[in-house]
């Protein structure tokens, strides 16, 4: 069983880019800052260490690109869905007014029944052109009396035509269903329960989050039918390439197929395109890790803090998602080596990023000289609990490990 873990990190990952592109700009090119030196920004590692959690580790990963059926991108709500199949809304009741079959078990949509004014608002100031029009007459028709409320006992699956999925019941008993699409009737049902005061609710919400490993660690800014922020526990900088080159360069690649501009002097040639790539870098990104940026929100929704397990999962993708992502673009980007810093439980100890403390000199070592110093000072020592360094030694030269360091392998 995994155990709380209390303990504040420093740490350092370097990723390793050999004719490669680990991070590009929306132009195809290694970003660079303004003095001509190579960087990646922190979404780039973490985007690796969230594709291993989720193919390698198979753990739930909401902040990631998923697909619906029509291989459209999801919204951030339809994302929640796929994850927790509904929100949980503050309206309870026992009867409901609209209903949703998935082919197995009905569930109730929306409590009771709308008041007049409940659609009315809805639709106070709302564009013509509004998708929300679509299901005007349907919200219009809850609020009524052409419609009544049943408790989900009194629905009779065998008056449901074959393919219905969200419908209602009149009040003579017909089961009517609704025709338009599916996810403007739940965005319809969401502003209905807001306007009825039952709105999602935010604490069971933030717990749903709270259960994906990449929330917990990274954070989330979540807004779609709530508002919901959290700090996430583990905070990660840009990386800085800090070999002692930034070489760039690029290469022509032909496509297969031809220009399908017709009007376009080479249509009748296969299409040309071009490719950049960083010849040799050493990205070397700061992270920090505190338990307690969660720990208010871990209280409010009664959830499991930052355990044990999630730390090693998190060491995991530190040391390996790189590496594991291999595209065509990333081909040559691995992970080189993690540098962990665990403090004592009852420390207060602040360290400085270590982006500017670690240098790759021209033979492609790494220099850690200037991390051993700090580590050494004698009010550092005394509050850090272990020091570990991951490296794959037949292909990485370290200098200047701080003394008393584990080593392992990545």
């Amino acid at each position: 069983m995994s155990t709380t873990f209390n303990n504040r990190v420093y740490g350092a990952a370097i990723i390793k880019s050999i004719n490669s592109n680990y991070n590009a700009d929306f132009s195809g090119q290694p970003r660079k800052l303004p003095n001509g030196t190579v960087y990646a920004t922190d979404k780039a590692l973490k985007y690796s260490i969230r594709n291993y959690w989720k193919d390698a580790l198979k753990e739930n990963v909401f902040f990631f690109k998923s697909y619906d059926e029509m291989m459209k991108p999801r919204t951030l709500d339809e994302r929640y869905i796929e994850l927790f199949k509904d929100f949980k809304r503050d309206v309870t009741s026992d009867k409901y007014c609209l209903f949703q079959f998935d082919g197995e078990d009905i569930k109730g949509l929306i409590p009771n029944q709308p008041k007049a004014k409940n659609v009315k608002d809805i639709y106070n100031g709302i564009d013509e052109e509004d998708e929300l029009n679509s299901i005007k007459n349907v919200l219009t028709d809850l609020s009524t009396k052409k419609v009544k409320a049943f408790t989900l006992n009194d629905v009779n699956k065998d008056n449901l035509e074959e393919d219905t999925n969200i419908f209602y019941i009149d009040k003579d008993g017909k089961y009517i269903k609704v025709t338009e699409d599916e996810s403007i009737v739940n965005k319809g049902v969401g502003m209905v329960l807001e306007n009825m005061g039952g709105g999602v609710n935010r604490t069971l919400t933030l717990k749903d989050l709270l259960s994906c490993l990449d929330v917990k660690l990274f954070g989330a800014t979540y807004a779609g039918q709530t508002n919901i922020s959290i700090h996430g526990t583990c905070q990660i900088t840009h990386g800085l390439n800090k070999f002692t080159e930034n070489v760039i360069y690029s290469e022509q690649i032909m496509s297969p197929f031809k220009n399908s501009n017709e009007k376009s002097a080479d249509s009748t040639m296969t299409t040309l395109g071009s490719q950049s790539r960083l010849q040799e870098g050493h990205y070397v990104h700061h992270f920090s890790v505190n338990p307690k940026n969660i720990e208010e929100d871990v209280k409010r929704t009664n959830s499991e803090g930052l355990t044990t397990a999630d730390i090693d999962k998190l060491k995991e993708g530190l040391r390996k998602g790189a590496t594991y992502y291999d595209s065509a673009a990333k081909a040559g980007t691995e992970n080189e080596l993690l540098l962990w810093i665990q403090l004592k439980p009852e420390s207060k100890l602040v360290l400085p990023s270590f982006v500017s403390l670690i240098d790759v000199n021209e033979n492609k070592e790494i220099d850690l000289s200037k991390v051993s110093a700090l580590l050494s000072e004698d009010h550092v020592k005394s509050e850090i609990e272990k020091i570990e360094i991951y490296y794959n030694k037949a292909n990485t030269k370290v200098s200047k490990e701080p003394v008393g360091a584990i080593f392992s392998e990545l």
